[in-house]
């Protein structure tokens, strides 16, 4: 660097394993892909098995679907774009080095993951009190006569509240990182912590993308 030239604000420490920064970025961003790949598969098996339940025995299906609550729905699919904008902003804001905009950004990201996961509890207790957990042996499931609507809804358990466990150790991994992120000279030499949490952010806006049609959509 030349004798008064500005330090640069943003960049990525190396480390030492890899012989250059960019080499170091790609293998952050492959290792990443090929995370998210996997979870992808274990998502498409639970909606595909939807999917042909759905083919098979609509009436059932149907009949479950409309105890879904479509609103909710909606709206948290609403919430999770949202979310991807405010994270998309603070990846911009990021490579600007911008800290504080950036750090605002991903709170916001935070507050509305967290606000998807509140509707979601208030959801799961509706169902609760419409007797539409049929896992549970002490409260009969209202549907108890009709063996494929059980096995939709508890798919839709396990896709939903999967997909709770990943935004919810989503939200973790964010406040932590804004708390780091918040401290000088962060993105001097971690901005690219900033982009790979991106990918796993709208990795989960995605899943809920797919999962709002096929659970609530086309089953209506």
């Amino acid at each position: 660097m030349s004798a008064g030239a500005a330090e640069p604000q943003v960049g990525v420490k190396l480390v030492s394993h890899f012989a250059t920064v960019e080499q170091q970025k790609r293998a952050a961003v492959l290792g990443m892909w090929a995370w998210l790949l996997t979870e992808l598969l274990l998502f498409a098996g639970l909606f595909l098995t939807a999917l042909i339940l759905r083919l098979t025995h609509p009436e059932a299906v149907q009949a479950a679907a409309r105890h879904l609550k479509f609103w909710i729905g909606a709206t948290n699919t609403v919430v999770l774009i949202g979310s991807s904008l405010t994270m998309s902003g603070a990846i911009q804001l990021s490579r600007l080095g911008w800290q504080r905009g950036m750090v605002r950004f991903m709170l916001a990201t935070a507050a509305l993951g967290t606000l998807f996961l509140a509707l979601k509890g208030y959801e799961y207790y509706a169902d609760y009190q419409e007797h539409m957990m049929p896992f549970l042996s002490d409260r009969p499931y209202a549907l108890k006569d009709s063996p494929p609507s059980r096995l939709f809804v508890n798919l839709y358990y396990v896709a939903t509240s999967l997909h709770g466990l990943h935004l919810m150790t989503g939200i973790t991994i964010l406040l932590a990182m804004t708390w780091q992120a918040s401290r000088p000279g962060f993105l001097k030499q971690h901005q690219n912590r900033i982009e790979i949490f991106g990918l796993y952010w709208h990795f989960i806006d995605l899943i809920w993308i797919l999962a709002f049609p096929i659970l609530y959509v086309l089953n209506r």
